[in-house]
């Protein structure tokens, strides 16, 4: 009987090993998934950043008029945003673009005149030649994201290096 009980020892050690292995390597897939999600909202920031960044050292300054809101609800059919869809005249051509930034209450009006940057070599590359409009998504989200990543791997490696039970 004492040789049974040591072999259903060691079974249950080994499979308890296998069980801590995989619960490891799940944590560690996890982090890695989610830091490469991190990143990807991150690097879309950066770009949105350098957009702005070039039309500010690189673009050109001119007037355009609101022609239109656009009404956005969220997935819930709840009601509504609103995204201005700005014309302007560029090289004797006619352009338009929607705004970054989506508000409620509106933040312009249709027939509002508002400065516009644009790319002189790609008058389709514009926005809205305002802070909130240029900046604030490359302000917040490049921060939230890298803050969202260090507290999430601090966890995982916290769990990690515990052998805490993840897999379940």
């Amino acid at each position: 009987m004492d040789a049974y009980e040591k072999s259903v020892d060691k079974a249950v050690n080994a499979v308890e090993k296998v069980a801590s292995g995989a619960n490891r390597l799940y944590i560690g897939c996890i982090t890695i998934l989610a830091n490469l999600f991190f990143m990807a909202f991150c690097l879309w920031g950066v770009y949105a950043a350098y957009t702005s960044w070039q039309l500010e050292t690189n673009g050109e300054r001119t007037t355009g008029v609101v022609v239109r809101l656009l009404e956005q609800s969220d997935s819930d059919g709840g009601c509504c945003t609103y995204v201005p869809v700005v014309q302007f005249e560029a090289g004797g051509s006619t352009y338009s673009f929607e705004g970054d930034t989506a508000s409620y209450p509106p933040q312009y009006e249709v027939g509002e005149e508002v400065s516009v940057l644009y790319d002189p070599s790609s008058p389709n590359t514009a926005q809205i030649d305002k802070f909130s409009e240029r900046w604030l998504m490359p302000l917040i989200l490049i921060p939230a994201m890298i803050l969202a990543s260090i507290i999430l791997t601090f966890f995982m490696i916290r769990a990690w290096r515990r052998g805490e039970t993840i897999l379940e």
